[in-house]
C-alpha cells in the first residue's frame, strides 16, 4: 500500500507541475502575435510525453513450460533459461516440477544422492529422497519459499516421484534454473529425469499499456487546451483586445 501511495503522489506532483508548464507558456506568449502559438502546441506536446512517462507499471499474467527431460540421466545438470517480459512481485512467482527417480536412487543410506535447485545463481534446496533405493529422506537445505508437496517410492529398484513448488522472484529478461543430481552410479542402477516444468507468475512491465498510453495521452491534451483556452480568455478580459486564435 505505501509504494502505491508514493505512485499516486508522485503522479499528482507531475501532473500539477506540468500543468503549470502549460500555464507559464501561455501566459508568456499571449497577446504577441500567431508566430507564437506554436511554442504553446509544442508545451502541450511535453506534457503528453512527460505524462506517459507518470503511467504506473501494467502487470499481465506469464507461464512458461519449459521441455521435459525424461532421462534417466547419469547424474549431472539441466538448465533452462526462461526469458520474461517483466518482473514479479518477490517472492510472487512459481515454479512446479516433478522430479523422476529410475532405479533405486537413494536416500540417506549407505550411499546418498543429492538433488539440488538453483535458481538465477541462489540456491534454494539441497537434499535427497528414497526413490526405489532405500534410506531415508533428507535436506541439507531448503529455502523458505520451497514445498516439498509429494514424495514417493515405488519399491525397491522401483524408482519414484517427487513433486515441488517453489516460490521464487521471477526478473525482467533472462532467468536460469538449475537442476543437478551430481554425481550418481550409472545408469544401471539409478537415474534422473525432470517432468511438467512450469513457470507462472504476474509480471510489470514499466512500459505502460498502450492502451493507458492513449487515454492518459488524450487526457493530458485535452486538459492542456482547456488550460490554453481559459488563460486566453483571461488575456481577453484583462487587456480588453482580442488575441489571435491558435493556429494548428
Amino acid at each position: 500500500m505505501r509504494n502505491i501511495q508514493g505512485k499516486k503522489e508522485t503522479n499528482m506532483r507531475s501532473k500539477v507541475w506540468l500543468a503549470n508548464v502549460v500555464g507559464r507558456s501561455v501566459g508568456e506568449n499571449a497577446g504577441r502575435g500567431s508566430m507564437q502559438t506554436p511554442k504553446v502546441l509544442r508545451a502541450l506536446l511535453l506534457v503528453i510525453l512527460l505524462g506517459a512517462i507518470a503511467l504506473p507499471a501494467w502487470a499481465a499474467p506469464f507461464t512458461a513450460t519449459p521441455p521435459d527431460v525424461l532421462g534417466p540421466l547419469d547424474g549431472g545438470l539441466v538448465t533452462h533459461i526462461v526469458a520474461s517480459p517483466g518482473t514479479s512481485a518477490p517472492g510472487a512467482a512459481t515454479l512446479t516440477f516433478d522430479l523422476l527417480g529410475y532405479l533405486s536412487v537413494d536416500g540417506l543410506n549407505f550411499w546418498f544422492d543429492v538433488f539440488t535447485l538453483t535458481i538465477d545463481g541462489n540456491p534454494l534446496f539441497s537434499g535427497g529422497f528414497n526413490m526405489g533405493g532405500g534410506g531415508g529422506n533428507f535436506i541439507n537445505f531448503i529455502d523458505p519459499g520451497v514445498t516439498i508437496v509429494s514424495t514417493q517410492s515405488f519399491g525397491g529398484n522401483g524408482g519414484g516421484l517427487t513433486q515441488f513448488s517453489v516460490a521464487h522472484t521471477l526478473l525482467a529478461g533472462l532467468n536460469t534454473y538449475e537442476f543437478g543430481y551430481g554425481n550418481m552410479q550409472g545408469l544401471g542402477d539409478e537415474g534422473w529425469g525432470l517432468r511438467s516444468v512450469t513457470i507462472t507468475a504476474d509480471v510489470s512491465s514499466s512500459v505502460p499499456e498502450p492502451s493507458s498510453l492513449a487515454l492518459m495521452s488524450a487526457g493530458l491534451l485535452g486538459m492542456g487546451l482547456a488550460t490554453y483556452r481559459r488563460l486566453l480568455a483571461n488575456a481577453r478580459a484583462g487587456k480588453g483586445g482580442a488575441l489571435p486564435p491558435a493556429t494548428a
